[in-house]
């Protein structure tokens, strides 16, 4: 009697620790998190968000293209800069690197980053919060196929959302570009690069989200922590010019929202990192809280 209780009892901890395949545990995290209208309803919006900055950032900069073609720029040495007769190529010319139109579809690429990353802070911080991760974690003793599927949902439904968004803001650009004499289209230099590393980007700042709630198990404190990092952390380092020498200068650069941004666009910029520079700088950032969130969900309790 004795004997039959005791394995019994031990029945569901050999199938949870032997016999649940990652496929299993891949699709149990995938069905987590799609059951909350609530995860929906903000995939949702984010997608409309994203487009909806991403035309406004079309419309803002065809203006300022038309303001140039009227009134010129005064900035000698550049072709077309005398305001009689400029071509709407020659005012292109006139655009800071930082508003080149293959920028256009990641115009709204803030909004994916503040709301994606919150959402990948939410998806293990609150299973800490309520007590689920020990049921994970019963489920799948080894923990770190659980944290490895839970990264894997999170990556492949922010490529996509971003990629699917950066595209229709491209489809909608078309014609608003065409009305100030601007043609866009996939043929530009540098376009689809940074359609295609816009969905990277905000992927890796989901992994550095799923970091954030797994080290600190805290959905407020998570999020603070990563808007911290990509949105105030550049101003304050962006202060640290104004400090005399010349290493200050270049701090700005190395923090992760600019090294991603950097890594978007094509090209060398004098006193700027290139893009091949600011994508390992990127990486490296995401290395840095997901070694650490993986080595503490293996060792401490939950």
């Amino acid at each position: 009697m004795s004997t039959s209780t005791t394995a019994k009892a031990a029945a569901p901890s050999t199938a949870g620790g032997a016999g649940l395949s990652f496929a299993g545990v891949l699709r149990s995290e995938w069905i987590k998190f799609r059951s909350l209208t609530s995860t929906k309803v903000l995939l949702l919006c984010t997608f409309v968000a994203v487009i909806g900055v991403g035309t406004l950032t079309a419309w803002l900069r065809g203006t300022i293209i038309e303001q140039t073609m009227k009134f010129g720029l005064a900035r000698p040495g550049i072709p077309g800069s005398n305001p009689t007769g400029m071509t709407a190529e020659a005012a292109e010319k006139t655009l800071p690197p930082n508003l080149a139109l293959y920028g256009i579809p990641n115009g709204g690429l803030q909004i994916g980053i503040l709301i994606l990353g919150s959402l990948a802070v939410l998806f293990i911080s609150s299973e800490f919060a309520t007590g689920m991760i020990r049921s994970t974690m019963t489920a799948i003793p080894k923990r770190l196929p659980a944290f490895a599927a839970k990264a894997i949902v999170l990556v492949v439904v922010s490529y996509v959302i971003t990629l699917a968004a950066a595209f229709v803001t491209f489809l909608i650009s078309i014609p608003i570009l065409h009305s100030y004499g601007i043609s866009m289209n996939l043929q530009r230099e540098g376009l689809l690069p940074a359609i295609f590393l816009g969905g990277l980007y905000v992927a890796g700042v989901a992994l550095i989200g799923l970091s954030l709630g797994t080290l600190l198990r805290n959905s407020a404190g998570g999020i603070m922590v990563l808007v911290a990092l990509f949105f105030v952390l550049p101003f304050g380092t962006q202060l640290l010019t104004l400090v005399p020498g010349d290493f200050w200068l270049h701090v700005n650069e190395y923090v992760p929202s600019v090294a991603g941004g950097r890594m978007l666009e094509i090209g060398h910029r004098d006193a700027f990192i290139d893009p091949w520079a600011g994508g390992l700088i990127f990486v490296a950032w995401i290395l840095l809280f997901l070694i650490p969130a993986v080595i503490t969900l293996k060792k401490r309790d939950v």
